[in-house]
């Protein structure tokens, strides 16, 4: 027990290392930063120095506590017993500390050497975050934080189960083709592209189990 308390806390501090990254190359920073991330609209935004710490902090803090968060859901969701597996808990947990790590020493190197930060830049991080999550979702046990939480899934091992297999494929094929379209399409068509696949693999999951659902009551 001792020995995973150290492993958590040198992850955490790995979690919070573009923190201290950040302080180390603070003189390189524009006083001003411009992101040129466009989703909804062509314009740009603006950051003070101040704001863009206040974003590093808050992305590394949040990494940290999702984290702690899948390491200790047995503690706090009804849900998961003491006897439920957390592998899959725990390697989500170091996945959202790694994508988030990722995230943020690119928008720190960004604004060091004046990288733009594009809608093509910003998709194919979301989709190589839905693939790992995709990957992972197949394991997952029944819980009230995370996957596709309904009614009918929560009450039902087997209906999670086979809705978390679905979806997992799902999710890491998503995944992957927003990767490869964010380097082939133009950026209005990368928006509705993007748009389209979160709504299905969001949808698709949620009509499955409910069908499930419905034909185990008949």
């Amino acid at each position: 027990m001792r020995k995973q308390h150290i492993i958590n806390l040198l992850i955490i501090l790995v979690a919070l290392s573009p923190v201290a990254f950040l302080y180390i190359v603070w003189e390189s920073i524009p006083g001003t930063i411009i992101t040129k991330f466009q989703f909804w609209d062509s314009g740009e935004k603006t950051q003070s120095r101040k704001e863009f710490l206040i974003s590093v902090i808050v992305l590394s803090s949040l990494s940290a506590a999702l984290y702690l968060l899948m390491r200790n859901l047995k503690k706090i969701d009804p849900k998961v017993k003491v006897t439920t597996p957390g592998s899959s808990f725990h390697k989500l947990g170091f996945i959202i500390i790694l994508f988030f790590l990722v995230l943020n020493y690119f928008f720190i190197l960004s604004a060091k050497n004046g990288w733009a930060v594009t809608t093509r830049t910003g998709v194919a991080f979301f989709g190589f975050l839905v693939a790992l999550i995709g990957n992972y979702m197949t394991s997952l046990k029944p819980n009230y934080f995370v996957g596709i939480r309904l009614p009918w899934t929560l009450n039902d091992p087997g209906n999670w189960k086979q809705t978390h297999q679905l979806a997992g494929k799902l999710w890491f094929a998503g995944g992957m083709v927003m990767i490869v379209f964010s380097f082939i399409l133009p950026g209005t068509a990368l928006r509705l592209v993007s748009i389209g696949l979160l709504i299905a693999l969001v949808v698709i999951p949620g009509i499955y189990s409910y069908l499930a659902f419905r034909n185990k009551k008949n």
